[in-house]
């Protein structure tokens, strides 16, 4: 028998040889097209699709509710919001601008795949507490250029950009940033950049479901799909380092909560599995702010906190802007 096997004249030999190297074949090209898959979903917006500031995800009752709310806040100041533009690294941004007459001004940044018209769903507690309004559809979201989503890296520089027109234009003396997920990273990443040009601008955070890395979010999306993250994740962050020029295994939020020295509000909700709570604490534990402060909510996924608590979500905010 065993010499029968050795026999590559023997048909059954040369079937089972054809068969494994399919097998061998197959494996190793869905463990390479499957990162590109998922990088492409996630990370990548195809230059020729149609832009467009609708919401992303139309089936999902809960963010509709918040888009439309939104929107319809956003109706009534219709007369003093300006349409923005700015070019930032070759890239055509843009943004709204409601213009109350204060001389202070709330950043609003939505998490990933929305539009600046998202960001409206946050802003009255703002507009109440005597801020400006600034919404941006960042890179490669809603009108603005861009192919890649780099969870807030190469975002921050844009941000950086739309806060010297904001001075500059519009004379701005300083900024808050309400931050939720990717969002919520741009505000830290942003902030640190401006602390270490010696820039006091910004002078509160608040950030929704902070992620302590790209990476743990992304582990927690696939262990909530039931799929293993070795080795797709780490050619998903590959194939970002290679297009988008980002290292996500090295630049962290949690990296930079040692340079946070200004009043900032983590809220995160006890339900969210993707930035979970005991993550979520020490990211919170990390930080080095004498004015920090904590808000857990009972409800709400990932990024929809407010949608299940409006109104304590506002209270919270509210009395966070408050606090000298």
């Amino acid at each position: 028998m065993f010499s029968i096997l050795l026999n590559l004249s023997n048909p059954w030999v040369i079937t089972s040889i054809v068969v494994l190297g399919l097998i061998i074949l197959g494996g190793i090209g869905m463990m390479i097209a499957i990162p590109i898959v998922i990088f492409r979903m996630t990370m990548y917006r195809n230059p020729k699709k149609l832009r467009t500031r609708q919401c992303t995800n139309t089936k999902d009752e809960q963010q509709m509710m918040m888009f439309e709310k939104g929107l319809e806040w956003a109706l009534q100041y219709q007369a003093q919001t300006k349409d923005l533009h700015l070019v930032n690294e070759g890239l055509n941004l843009y943004g709204q601008y409601i213009d109350l007459g204060f001389d202070q001004c709330a950043v609003i940044l939505q998490g990933r795949t929305e539009s600046l018209l998202y960001s409206y769903y946050f802003a009255d507690v703002y507009v109440k507490n005597g801020y400006n309004i600034l919404v941006i559809d960042v890179r490669a979201h809603g009108l603005s250029d861009g192919k890649y989503q780099t969870a807030g890296i190469k975002e921050s520089d844009d941000l950086l950009a739309w806060l010297a027109l904001m001075q500059k234009d519009y004379g701005m003396k300083s900024f808050v940033f309400h931050g939720i997920c990717v969002g919520a990273a741009s505000a830290i990443y942003a902030y640190t950049k401006l602390k270490a040009k010696g820039s006091n601008i910004v002078k509160k955070i608040v950030v929704e479901g902070l992620f302590i890395s790209c990476y743990e979010i992304f582990k927690q999306h696939f262990k909530w799909l039931k799929k293993p993250t070795f080795p797709a994740l780490q050619l998903v962050f590959m194939l970002a380092f290679i297009f988008a020029k980002v290292r996500h295994f090295k630049e962290k939020p949690i990296n930079h909560m040692k340079d946070i020295d200004i009043p900032i509000l983590f809220i995160w909700s006890k339900e969210d599995i993707f930035a979970r709570p005991d993550k979520s604490e020490k990211l919170y534990a990390a930080c080095q702010s004498e004015h920090k402060q904590l808000a857990f909510f009972p409800k709400g996924r990932h990024s929809h906190v407010r949608s299940s608590q409006e109104t304590e979500y506002d209270q919270t905010v509210d009395q966070f802007l408050k606090k000298p």
